[in-house]
């Protein structure tokens, strides 16, 4: 089985990461307002008929719309009977978290991004997008309630800069999220199994709907290294040398593609949505996911 190592306790000699992400944040944010416009496609995505309060559109009368639906006034303008369609309800709020754990800083390309940086790169498109639609936001753990607009978009900014997202374990805690919210977790997610399932079935409790992002970095998934290897731990003071890595490199391969499946089998288990993200992919491939998943209409209007 595989088993990642336990991650801990951030000191205080770490002020220099948190510190170097806010020194980074800006191009993140011009990468992520990239990556929203080119999806900003105008109105549409959540739009649809449903049973929420708003108006739609209206509809031509067919055999199998129930006739308190006609528009009465609006037929009477017209050649054909016509029905009123309203606007499907959507989940009001959407909840983000966004692992920050010491292993997210790991990046095995010298020009490439960590998987930090690309899951606030995501972080932040996804928040912006949703600002843009004038849908409700909000980081999961902190004390300020899911709101929307530039206002909101910059809070959340000025929290991920400062590094003090709350841990797996400790999303056990947050638990005045509506039975429509959504949840998006983003993370390597290389914790203990019933860790992860402990938060997923703590959020299905509260009603909430749920998106993976499993995001990892190519030398995690290949093991591409060759000959006489040293590796050292982020989360630990220890390391591990291996004569011959491509002698392991089947067998771990197995090991943490297992870990990858049981994860995506949490969330299919409870009708979650789950994503594999690595990060020598471009950032728009997860992004459309997540896009067209959640089904975000575009900016308003």
């Amino acid at each position: 089985m595989f088993k990642p190592r336990p991650v801990k306790a951030r000191t205080p000699d770490e002020r220099d990461s948190a510190e170097s992400l806010a020194q980074t944040l800006p191009p993140l944010i011009l990468a992520a307002e990239h990556l929203v416009n080119a999806f900003d496609m105008g109105v549409h995505g959540r739009r649809r008929v449903g049973t929420g309060e708003d108006f739609w559109q209206f509809k031509q009368y067919g055999p199998d719309d129930s006739t308190t639906s006609i528009d009465w006034r609006q037929s009477a303008k017209r050649e054909h009977v016509y029905i009123r369609q309203k606007e499907q309800e959507t989940a009001e709020t959407v909840w983000i978290w966004r692992d920050d754990a010491l292993t997210m800083a790991y990046g095995s390309a010298r020009e490439g991004p960590s998987k930090l940086s690309r899951a606030t790169v995501l972080s932040l498109a996804l928040a912006m997008s949703l600002s843009k639609s004038g849908e409700k936001f909000g980081l999961l753990g902190q004390d300020e309630k899911a709101s929307t607009g530039p206002a909101s978009f910059n809070r959340l900014v000025d929290r991920v800069g400062t590094m003090q997202n709350p841990s797996l374990h400790s999303l056990t805690s947050a638990n005045r999220l509506s039975n429509k919210s959504t949840v998006v977790l983003i993370s390597d997610f290389l914790h203990e199994l019933p860790d992860i399932s402990d938060v997923i079935r703590h959020f299905v409790n509260l009603g909430c709907n749920g998106y993976l992002l499993h995001i990892a970095d190519p030398a995690e998934v290949d093991l591409p290294f060759q000959g006489r290897t040293r590796f050292l731990s982020m989360a630990e003071e220890d390391s591990l040398t291996l004569g011959r890595v491509e002698a392991v490199r089947e067998e771990y391969q197995t090991l943490f593609n297992t870990h990858r499946t049981a994860i995506m089998s949490l969330a299919e288990n409870v009708s979650w949505d789950y994503a594999f993200h690595r990060t020598d992919e471009a950032a728009s491939v997860a992004f459309a996911k997540l896009y067209e998943t959640l089904n975000i209409r575009g900016a308003a209007k």
